[in-house]
């Protein structure tokens, strides 16, 4: 009897335990259930929209956290003629065939391509990322069959029959004379190319003024990429740990996102959001310390103490005085580079990219305005910097430099064209590139044809 009566205790205990946990949990639920709808303006369960708003504001400001070439700890390495490219094979994708090939560029073929028949068209793209992006689109869409760059290309009557190669001689954050550079190499190890396309503008004018700030050469590249590295090779062991801590830091924050957009119950959604929240703003945190380092050491890199050696101006330049010489640099680059492919008969179009921050008459959306940043690092550069490129195109074009200003093609878009708060497009915007590129091209091949 006694037994039963501790049995019956325990049973009724276990009863009111499993109660209250269930009653505890629906009312966690709708706390945050209200929480959720107190944030979003609608009920959790009604989500359409799964991704989080934490992804969407990363990938706004270009922060990529899927498993692609962005998510490697050190991907750059230094090179004695370009400045810094990939690192050989840390980027591959079978579909497409395209890797980081034998000379740190993202590619199907090794460098230097050779024909191996005479109905090879051989394409050459220099420029900064959005050049790289292009070069990427253009490749993956003919590997899908889908409508791009070169079935555009192939409407050209000079081309319809040709076999069209794609090679990507571009980089993230590449600025005159980088492609300049690269061109003179590749050219001198036997690199052929019937067309060579340039995608620039950007990188010119907003990354040489982050150069300025820091005292560095404007004509040397980017020091968002190369005082890491610099660093790296002068064996700065806290910039390398700093790295290791950030790389970290963005693959527990991806997990944590993942989690996070595939939960089914608003109770699970508001604890992964604060888990989100706590590894956002110490991967932030890192990032503005490892930024702060990076501006730090760079004072102390000179001829005497580096082993990479960084030119350093005595002080930082004045914005007029700057820009022009940011500006002079580009355009005998871009000469340079026309003059030196019209002697071997190879075709030169120059394109100066389209940005948010310059001004135009497109109108953004409330949606699109997310990708224009008041005060982005990059917006003065571009507002300031871009005017003076444009003073020198007549000169250029004067000099038989084939140059287009692409910076108002977006204008009678509606939808939204930009896909971070850069410099980069989405595919429909990717796709009004491509058809006005294309299209400059047959313009350009149909003048030669009738002079």
């Amino acid at each position: 009897m006694k037994n039963f009566k501790w049995m019956q205790g325990i049973k009724t205990g276990f009863s009111l335990v499993t109660i209250n946990l269930v009653l505890v949990f629906l009312g966690l639920e709708i706390v945050s259930l209200g929480f959720y709808y107190f944030q979003e303006n609608r009920l959790f369960y009604t989500r359409e929209n799964t991704i989080s708003k934490v992804r969407e504001d990363l990938e706004k400001t270009g922060t990529r956290l899927g498993t692609d070439i962005n998510n490697k700890s050190i991907l750059e390495r230094l090179h004695p003629f370009f400045g810094y490219v990939l690192k050989q094979g840390s980027f591959t994708d079978e579909e497409s065939g395209i890797r980081v090939n034998n000379y740190g560029f993202v590619s199907k073929y090794d460098y230097p391509f050779i024909k191996s028949n005479k109905n090879q068209f051989v394409v050459g793209v220099f420029g900064g990322s959005v050049a790289n992006d292009f070069t990427l689109n253009a490749i993956f869409s003919e590997a899908r069959g889908n409508e791009g760059f070169i079935r555009f290309l192939k409407q050209i009557p000079q081309l319809k029959d040709k076999e069209i190669i794609i090679l990507c001689f571009a980089g993230g954050g590449y600025k005159q004379p980088q492609q300049l550079l690269i061109l003179n190499y590749f050219i001198s190890i036997g690199q052929e190319f019937d067309l060579v396309i340039n995608i620039d503008g950007f990188n010119e004018v907003a990354l040489s003024n982050q150069n300025n700030q820091e005292r560095i050469d404007l004509s040397l590249p980017s020091v968002q990429h190369i005082l890491p590295l610099t660093q790296l090779a002068n064996d700065d062991l806290s910039v390398m740990a700093s790295i290791v801590q950030i790389s970290e830091l963005k693959n527990n924050l991806s997990t944590a996102i993942n989690k996070l957009e595939s939960c089914k119950l608003a109770l699970c959604h508001g604890w992964r959001s604060l888990q989100v929240k706590g590894l956002l703003d110490r991967y932030q945190t890192e990032i503005i310390k490892y930024d702060e380092q990076i501006a730090r050491n760079s004072s102390k890199i000179d001829g005497n103490n580096s082993l990479v050696y960084l030119k350093k101006m005595s002080g930082i330049l004045e914005d007029k005085v700057a820009f022009e010489k940011v500006a002079e640099n580009w355009y005998e680059s871009s000469l340079t580079m026309s003059q030196i492919l019209a002697e071997r008969n190879i075709l030169y179009l120059h394109f100066i990219q389209p940005n948010q921050y310059h001004p135009t008459e497109r109108v953004f959306s409330p949606e699109e305005k997310v990708f224009v940043i008041e005060n982005h690092p990059y917006a003065r550069g571009v507002r300031k910097g871009y005017p003076v490129l444009f003073s020198k195109i007549n000169s250029l074009q004067e000099a038989n430099v084939n140059i287009f200003n692409t910076v108002n093609i977006f204008d009678e878009e509606k939808a939204i064209v930009y896909r971070d708060a850069c410099c980069h497009y989405n595919l429909i915007g990717q796709t009004i590139l491509d058809k006005y590129i294309a299209n400059s091209i047959k313009t350009i091949m149909e003048n030669k044809d009738t002079n």
